[in-house]
């Protein structure tokens, strides 16, 4: 009983365990000011043309989108649900573009090719698989919750809908459509937040630190709490370039897919900082805004 006692009471505070917390065993991350997303996407968009192909990813991707199109067209519900969390498991698919960036800082331009950015794939095994199975299946619930809200919400009032245009149209016609629409973009933005905080540097710290899941989500999540502003700017650029992709029928994902992968890259180097770099926890930025 005496020794139960002083393990739960030690009389030595050495011998008191401190609390696992996001900084236990994380590096430092530097704050960053409102403008430093912008930055990210001018590097971003100077490395795309120096590694163009970085070109091919933005078609794979927008194949795989305008193939998602074709097989629910039928199906709106399907469709804006699938679209709506398509940015959900995009760190995940820019795992190649970001492997690209780590090669153009490290000076390699002369031999980057395809299968030097998919070669990032097997090199990250595991880790990589298990945090786009956790983007997979928050991608799941969101398009199972969306396309359950919607049917509830307007049992009746939505007919069959032959296009996403009709669909929205019917939606906006009624309150109850409305108050639906809202639900869906409520949940939406919450759900994106978490999985935006999970993974705006989790796959660059892979890269980098060969991190494993678990260390660079914890990574990523201790970045976006110590920059929540820049954060949420940032992520108001990527969801306001994927718009307007889709208002080019997802063409131009083509270019604007391998650009937010770089643009991932220069944020990651910005905000955590080196092992080797003598700074303190939460210092600014030396390289400005």
């Amino acid at each position: 009983m005496d020794n139960l006692i002083k393990r739960r009471y030690p009389e030595d505070p050495d011998e008191i365990q401190p609390r696992q917390t996001l900084d236990s065993g994380t590096p430092s991350i530097r704050r960053i000011s409102g403008r430093a997303p912008l930055r990210w996407l001018s590097e971003g968009w100077k490395d795309l043309w120096r590694a163009p192909v970085g070109l091919v990813h933005g078609f794979l991707v927008t194949a795989f989108g305008l193939g998602i199109l074709w097989l629910t067209w039928g199906h709106p519900w399907l469709t804006m649900a699938l679209l709506s969390g398509f940015l959900l498991v995009g760190p995940a698919l820019a795992v190649g573009v970001n492997e690209l960036a780590r090669r153009l800082e490290h000076g390699d331009r002369d031999d980057l090719g395809i299968g030097q950015s998919l070669g990032a794939v097997p090199a990250l095994g595991s880790s990589l698989w298990l945090f786009a199975a956790l983007l997979a299946v928050m991608f799941l619930f969101w398009t199972g919750y969306m396309a359950l809200w919607i049917g509830v919400m307007n049992v009746g009032a939505l007919g069959r809908p032959e296009s996403l245009g009709e669909l929205l149209g019917t939606m906006l016609a009624s309150f109850r459509g409305i108050i639906s629409l809202i639900g869906v973009v409520v949940a939406g933005a919450a759900l994106a937040v978490a999985a935006f905080a999970l993974g705006v540097v989790t796959v660059p710290a892979m890269l980098d630190r060969r991190a494993g899941t678990v260390d660079a989500m914890a990574i990523s999540l201790k970045a976006f709490s110590r920059n929540p502003g820049p954060m949420l700017i940032w992520a108001a650029l990527i969801t306001a370039l994927f718009g307007l992709s889709v208002l080019t029928a997802l063409v131009a994902l083509i270019v604007v897919f391998p650009w937010i992968g770089f643009a991932m890259w220069h944020g990651y180097r910005d905000m955590v900082a080196h092992d080797d770099d003598s700074i303190p926890p939460d210092a600014p930025n030396p390289i400005g805004a």
